[in-house]
Formats: structure tokens, sequence, C-alpha cells
């Protein structure tokens, strides 16, 4: 009986993440598609394949949906563990090597942006009319600058950090930036190769400490 149990609670975690993707899934096609303000949550569900209460059950609100699914494409899963104990970053953390660990790390960054910056485009649109997610998009920048601190100091690794980790942080803060890549391979129509190869001399440049 006890594992008839633990079967049923594991296939319904499996199920309520399954849900969880689809409606993230949804919701990213339908915001970058046609606007956050455009998109409804009834489009969201139908999208899905869900009840509309399944969207408010799961999520609350259009605005903690648009919040989580930011949060889940710089993860790039959903896996619950924060970036800096993810296999990713650890294998950032144990490479010895000043340029092959930049190396790494603008590969991870890169991808990140990539499936980040076209949320953030369409977040950051909205909120130029709505008030609660400019604030919403506020506290996640925070929340982003908070992480760079821990992020400078696995890149620095043995080599150090060049300046004190506050202004490594805010540079890193900026080369990740999804409008920094927007720039670049927008506006200056680079491709995704030449932006990381570049994200990885910055990192060599003004984070990595020079003792390589």
């Amino acid at each position: 009986m006890t594992v008839k149990r633990s079967y049923s609670s594991t296939k319904r975690a499996a199920q309520a993440r399954e849900t969880r993707r689809s409606i993230l899934d949804a919701a990213a096609e339908l915001f970058v598609g046609t606007g956050y303000t455009a998109t409804t949550i009834q489009a969201i569900a139908e999208q899905a394949g869900v009840a509309v209460q399944t969207v408010y059950a799961v999520f609350g609100n259009k605005r903690e949906l648009l919040r989580q699914l930011i949060e889940s494409a710089i993860v790039g899963n959903e896996e619950p563990l924060p970036m800096t104990e993810r296999a990713e970053t650890q294998a950032i953390a144990d490479e010895p090597d000043a340029r092959r660990r930049a190396a790494l790390d603008a590969a991870m960054s890169r991808s990140i942006i990539e499936r980040v910056a076209p949320i953030v485009r369409v977040a950051t649109e909205a909120a130029a009319s709505d008030p609660e997610l400019a604030a919403m998009m506020d506290a996640v920048r925070a929340a982003r600058r908070r992480e760079m601190t821990a992020a400078a100091r696995i890149l620095g690794g043995p080599d150090g950090l060049r300046t004190d980790v506050e202004d490594a942080a805010a540079t890193l803060y900026v080369l990740y930036s999804p409008a920094v890549a927007d720039m670049l391979m927008g506006d200056y129509g680079w491709s995704t190769a030449r932006f990381e190869k570049w994200l990885a001399r910055m990192m060599l440049a003004t984070v990595i400490g020079d003792s390589h």
C-alpha cells in the first residue's frame, strides 16, 4: 500500500510538472507572438490544452506567470536548483584555466540570453504602460543583480578578480544583459558565435584576474 501511494504521488508530481511546462511553453509562444497585453489567460489555457482555472491555480495571475517564465528561461529546465548549484556552473567553478573558464561561462551565458531575451523584450515593452508589471520587472532585475556577486566569484576562480567584487558583479550584469545582446546581434548583425567569443574576451579583459 505504501509503495502504491508513493507511486501515485510521483505520478501526480510528474503530471503537475508537465502541466506547468505546457502552460509556460504556451505563454512564451503567445507573449512573444502577440504581446503580453494582448495575450489572455483564456488564450494561454487553450494553447496549453488546460482549463483556465488550472492556469490560475498554478500561477495565480498573468504577471506571476510571466515572472516564472523568465526564471524558467534563465535556468533552462524545471530542476529546482539555483544557477550556482547547477552542473554547468559547477563545471565553470571547477575549471582551473582562466581562458577555458571564460569560454564555458560565455557559452552558458549566451544560451541563457538566447532563451530569455525575447521574453524580457516583451515584458519591458509591456511594463512601460503597466506600473504593476514594471514593479515586478524591477524585482526581477534586482534578483539578478544579487546573483552577480556569486557569479563573479565563480568566474574569477583561482585567478581572482581584476577589481573588487562589486565592480566585477556590475560588469557581469551588463555583459549578461539581453539588451547588450540585442544591440550586438540585432543592430550590428553579429552571429551568436561571434557574440559568445566577445563575451569570453570581455570576461578575461574586465573580470577575471590577470594572473592568466
